[in-house]
């Protein structure tokens, strides 16, 4: 099964970015022979821009567990556990085998649990139960309470 590698991910978006900067220096320094090109570079760099944007839009709903990181998967990161750097962070898809999918309308009922490693951290409760009182009970008044 192909993992996401995400150093390959943000990697692709840095490629990115470092593209439409070549792109703006380039017609900054009329280093551009083609008129036509120089006109377009607005426009393409906007573009460029707008990807990269989408993309890190998409990336954080997968950190935060509100999209499947499988819907990231592209070849240019494309890993398997074994290939992966140690230094890495690489994300699963959902998995989806014996479970429904979630229907539109049920979405936020049934969606399943985020893989290990992308589940997204909760707070911590602000009167936890105390020790042998079962679940939502508060435990017995003592004497200092009083």
């Amino acid at each position: 099964m192909e993992h996401i590698s995400l150093s390959a991910e943000l990697g692709e978006i840095r490629y990115a970015i470092e593209g439409a900067h070549w792109i703006a220096d380039s017609v900054a320094m009329g280093a551009v022979p083609d008129p036509d090109r120089t006109h377009s570079a607005p426009v393409i760099i906007s573009a460029i821009l707008l990807l990269v944007e989408n993309r890190l839009h998409q990336l954080g709903r997968v950190l935060r567990g509100e999209e499947n990181p499988g819907h990231l998967l592209t070849p240019h990161n494309a890993t398997t556990q074994e290939e992966a750097d140690k230094d890495d962070v690489v994300l699963r898809a959902w998995d989806w085998s014996g479970m429904s999918r979630p229907s539109p309308s049920k979405k936020e009922t049934e969606q399943p649990r985020p893989a290990a490693g992308t589940e997204p951290i909760r707070p911590l409760e602000e009167n936890p139960p105390a020790g042998p009182n079962k679940p939502g009970e508060q435990p017995p008044p003592t004497e200092e309470q009083s």
